[in-house]
């Protein structure tokens, strides 16, 4: 049964293979190519393709193996014979058998490299042993396959929304991957075994470095199976964990609570105690819990609340703080925080004003609110959302609308809503493949969306015509 390389990369059947030792041939089509891998035990043995830039002719003149002319002469070689290029060149003193030999095995990888930055497409897997003649089999390290391509991955963005709150298990370095893996990457994976039971997006900011230097290594390791991936598990009752979140909002809100009692846990409490609570907290009262909440305000005081919790662990745990801490109390100011709290409720107020404009269809209205609000909070998903969907409405600023849109779905990862507005978007601007994308990632997260399921639909259905979307229901003739 094919799959679709939106919905599952070809890396995962990649890292599948390589973990299962598996043998079988790999068939990636798309609108207009066809690659087939094999492979033996665990290792790529060989590859075809249907493009011109990965055949072997090509792949000599770019590698720098047969010169301009004669990469324009091979067809008057070929011409009458049933061979392959790669034996004609030899015989003809074009090429050493060695080079063919390089060349070969360089082809092969390319075809391999190259599956990494497909985005649209389908593959299947059949597992048997395949017959590849002996002249064209090689053993070809499917880690370093998997290493390289990591380089080709136009973003990660499919892995970090994936796992982007999933913490991390991390496995040995096996002997096999000492020397394809730099040592770099294997002290960055010695490095998250510090940080059993963090989520993703934790461990990034303890780190300190580059989103996506962070989740290039992760997914390196990943697929090459030194991690896995640990769902960090998610309470059913999204009653309570609301009613928490207010309590714990409020109190926090109405005055600064002390660290300690925050955590519940006495002065002289130890490293380790401290962690216990902060990972049970984490789980109680991440935001990802209350993702399904009707009130966006919900998840803007849960994300308050979480970065509060954060707050503090980062305090308590690093020595030096925890001394400023105990000696002096709370780092931030009362002025400086009633001025913020006054910034942010001036942001909030052109947010809901902003709405109403919106609903009267008055897009440049909102749209010159919701850039003020930004400006004062650049850190609120809903913001960026509303502002991207506004932008649709007017087909001049649609370009825009991706990047607020884009922006919404980092800071929210979980949202269906911005995913689906991202889908929207693109079928406005009649770009059916990207809109479809978007709309399976938002039912991957929520498959009961309606609005997705329709669109979805419209596009995909039975010989329908393809329609332009509106926000407000109608389609647009």
């Amino acid at each position: 049964m094919a799959n679709r390389i939106i919905e599952n990369p070809v890396p995962l059947i990649l890292k599948t293979i390589l973990k299962d030792k598996a043998s079988g041939e790999l068939i990636v089509k798309g609108e207009n190519f066809e690659k087939r891998l094999y492979f033996i035990k665990g290792d790529l043995v060989s590859a075809r393709t249907n493009l011109i830039q990965e055949r072997l002719g090509e792949i000599l003149f770019k590698i720098g193996k047969i010169g301009r002319a004669q990469f324009w002469n091979i067809h008057k070689l070929l011409e009458g014979k049933n061979e392959k290029v790669g034996k004609i060149l030899v015989r003809n003193d074009i090429l050493t058998q060695r080079d063919l030999f390089l060349a070969l095995i360089y082809q092969v990888r390319i075809i391999a490299i190259s599956t990494f930055s497909l985005f649209s497409g389908d593959w299947d897997f059949i597992q048997k042993i395949p017959k590849i003649p002996e002249d064209s089999s090689f053993k070809i390290d499917l880690a370093d396959v998997i290493t390289e391509g990591i380089k080709r991955l136009r973003n990660t963005s499919y892995y970090r929304n994936r796992y982007y709150y999933h913490s991390l298990k991390v496995n040995p370095v096996p002997g096999s991957l000492q020397q394809t893996l730099s040592q770099e990457i294997v002290k960055f994976a010695g490095l998250l075994k510090n940080f059993d039971n963090l989520p993703n997006e934790k461990i990034v900011s303890k780190l300190k470095i580059a989103e996506d230097t962070y989740w290039r290594n992760v997914v390196l390791l990943f697929l090459v199976n030194i991690i896995e991936f640990v769902e960090i598990k998610i309470e059913k009752n999204i009653s309570k964990n609301i009613d928490e979140i207010i309590r714990l909002y409020e109190k926090l809100r109405s005055n600064k609570i002390d660290y300690y009692d925050l955590f519940a846990l006495k002065s002289n409490a130890t490293l380790d105690e401290i962690k216990n609570v902060y990972f049970s907290y984490a789980k109680k009262y991440h935001p990802d819990r209350v993702a399904q909440a009707p009130d966006p305000e919900i998840k803007e005081k849960s994300n308050f609340v979480f970065s509060e919790i954060n707050k503090a662990y980062e305090i308590l745990t690093d020595d030096d703080k925890r001394r400023m801490y105990d000696t002096k109390g709370h780092p931030d100011g009362a002025g400086d925080e009633a001025a913020r709290e006054k910034m942010v409720e001036r942001a909030r107020t052109l947010f809901r004003k902003a709405k109403t404009l919106y609903d009267g269809k008055k897009f440049w209205e909102a749209v010159a609110l919701l850039e003020e609000a930004i400006r004062i909070s650049n850190d609120k998903a809903s913001y960026f959302l509303l502002l991207g969907i506004c932008q649709i409405e007017l087909p001049s600023m649609r370009r825009v609308a991706e990047k607020n849109l884009q922006k919404a779905a980092e800071l929210e990862p979980w949202n269906v809503e911005a995913y689906a507005a991202l889908g929207l978007l693109f079928a406005a601007e009649s770009q059916y493949k990207r809109a479809e994308g978007f709309f399976r990632k938002a039912l991957s997260i929520n498959p009961d969306h309606a609005l997705s399921r329709k669109k979805l639909n419209e596009i995909t259905g039975n010989g329908e015509k393809k329609k332009k979307f509106s926000f407000f229901g109608k389609s647009k003739k």
